[in-house]
């Protein structure tokens, strides 16, 4: 472990959540849930950066903590604006290249899950209409109205498209379609390279934080930024305090001079509480 010294309070503090805030069980420790409430109480805005949508991310965080922080979703593609900060934005797919894009992927791996996000309750999927209602609330916070089909997902503005059940694995799904679309798209892998997030690549991170703290005069100089995964990356990189957590992958801790415990021993709340005031 090793904690960065804080001489004076970060202008903002932006989390990812799973492998970060969330524990295993996919829990957020009252711990952690002390130390965020510490923050928001000194004015110091929490920005949860997380490649997840608005329903899962309410749902796991609670509503009045949800509202509490700005939200970076989907990678950076939806943005929900929590004070002190102001403007909610997307990036949006054009229709035909979410749509040739898809359409490569299930020609290379006819058996992916393709889910297409919209603004992050809504999704289109390319699974069959009848999901079970159980578990579809209990992995997606979704009911069977909010599921629609791929193209009618498309229509209405993708803004990330995620690829999941691969036979063959994410790398060689990224080398066949990144040759196409790698100049207009952003293709993250995630979860030990087993899931594969795709923005338009103007979609980030820290792209997104970026946009929402500088009308407060704040760069990403003053943001304590914490991750485990690849699709930190670019945030961890960007940001002047990063801190990789003990649990996260060879190229997250490569990158960041600081690092705290685990996601199972409240390692966010270990690094928050060494704030002034924490």
């Amino acid at each position: 472990m090793n904690l960065p010294e804080f001489f004076r309070l970060p202008g903002a503090v932006a989390i990812d959540l799973d492998g970060t805030l969330l524990n295993s069980s996919g829990k957020v420790s009252s711990r952690n849930l002390h130390a965020l409430a510490g923050c928001i109480a000194r004015d110091i805005p929490v920005v949860i950066a997380t490649g997840r949508p608005l329903r899962t991310t309410r749902r796991l965080l609670g509503t009045d903590l949800a509202a509490a922080c700005s939200l970076v979703l989907s990678n950076g593609a939806v943005t929900r604006a929590a004070l002190p900060f102001h403007g909610d934005a997307k990036s949006v797919f054009p229709q035909s290249l979410a749509g040739d894009f898809i359409a490569a992927v299930l020609d290379k791996e006819p058996d992916a899950i393709v889910t297409v996000e919209i603004d992050g309750l809504e999704f289109g999927s390319n699974r069959p209409p009848d999901w079970d209602p159980e578990a579809l609330w209990k992995y997606n916070a979704a009911t069977p109205d909010m599921v629609l089909t791929l193209d009618h997902a498309i229509s209405r503005g993708a803004s990330k498209i995620a690829v999941g059940g691969l036979a063959a694995g994410v790398s060689r799904l990224m080398d066949t379609v990144g040759r196409r679309f790698g100049r207009e798209l952003s293709l993250v892998p995630s979860d030990g390279f087993s899931f594969l997030n795709v923005t338009m690549t103007d979609a980030t991170k820290h792209g997104a934080i970026k946009r929402l703290i500088a009308p407060s005069g704040l760069t990403l100089d003053d943001v304590l930024a914490i991750g485990d995964d690849i699709p930190d990356l670019d945030m961890l990189r960007s940001c002047g305090i990063p801190v990789a957590m003990a649990n996260a992958c060879e190229e997250v801790l490569a990158v960041c001079p600081y690092r705290t415990v685990s996601n199972d021993e409240d390692g966010v709340a270990v690094v928050l509480e060494k704030i002034p005031g924490g």
